[in-house]
């Protein structure tokens, strides 16, 4: 989305990781260049990547969260200065068993889906998200899809 100069995206993990991948950056772990192991070729990155993957799984079971917010700011259809915040946060379904990543990111794949089914969305071709959210019946029609299965996003406005 090029027409947005200033879209940024971080994740945050748990206290102390960025100082943990830093020092891996720093140290070589994350390159993509070929070095020779007793006698094999190795990818730093490729080797990392196996080894973290692992570590980082989740445990059955395993509580955990996923937070979210999403603030926009610039000028509404009414030609005001305005900023929205959407906040989103959702934990482990004890009941169901289910991750709150896999509650966010899977209902939000499923709720697309259904709207094809629904033909709420019938373009054809490949639309990225956003292009997808831009429309309103769109948006409305997967923030209560995740409302209804209990992943609230919250909406907060204010005008300038």
């Amino acid at each position: 989305m090029k027409h947005i100069p200033n879209m940024k995206e971080k994740t945050l993990r748990y206290p102390g990781h960025v100082e943990y991948i830093q020092v891996l950056k720093e140290s070589g772990f994350f390159d993509k260049n070929l070095i020779d192991v007793k006698g094999m070729k190795v990818s730093p990155l490729e080797f990392t990547s196996q080894v973290l993957f692992k570590e980082w799984k989740l445990e059955d079971g395993e509580l955990e969260m996923t937070v979210m917010r999403v603030r926009i700011k610039g000028i509404n259809s009414f030609g005001v200065k305005e900023e929205i915040t959407y906040y989103l946060y959702d934990e482990f379904d004890v009941e169901t068993g289910i991750s709150s990543m896999s509650r966010t990111t899977g209902y939000t794949a499923t709720a697309a889906a259904n709207m094809l089914l629904d033909t709420v969305f019938d373009e054809k071709g490949v639309f990225p998200p956003e292009l997808v959210g831009r429309r309103e019946v769109c948006f409305n029609y997967i923030m209560k899809y995740l409302n209804d299965r209990g992943v609230v996003c919250k909406k907060e406005s204010v005008l300038n």
